[in-house]
């Protein structure tokens, strides 16, 4: 095992952790203004969001099964974050923007467990 994987693994993690706080404000925000702004917006954002979220755990823990663990968990965080979204003011509930969470979610997962496979020793 490399000596520098623990903290490359904690930096990793740490990095995680800020991401999922940052969608979770960002979600429950009121008012959002976005960088930019054109129809369907939002749908990328959530997608993009959601994509590095899964993918970072592959990254972040040695063992795939972790990692799929922390990549799945995303699943209902970003419905759970839609559906509070519906009760911030100016901000509304969207069954799209749920699926393209789960878009995300499915694409970073794939894209961990095959940059996971591929570049990284991994302990199932």
């Amino acid at each position: 095992m490399n000596d520098r994987w623990p903290l490359f693994s904690r930096l990793v993690q740490s990095i995680w952790i800020i991401s999922i706080a940052f969608v979770v404000y960002v979600t429950l925000s009121p008012q959002i203004d976005f960088p930019m702004d054109f129809t369907g917006a939002d749908k990328v954002y959530h997608f993009l969001a959601y994509v590095w979220l899964a993918v970072i755990p592959f990254f972040g823990f040695q063992r795939v099964k972790i990692a799929l663990a922390g990549a799945l968990i995303m699943l209902p965080l970003g419905i759970g974050l839609e559906y509070a979204q519906g009760f911030v003011p100016g901000r509304f509930f969207s069954v799209a923007d749920m699926f393209a969470n789960g878009i995300g979610v499915v694409l970073g997962l794939s894209l961990g467990k095959y940059f996971k496979s591929r570049y990284f020793v991994s302990y199932q």
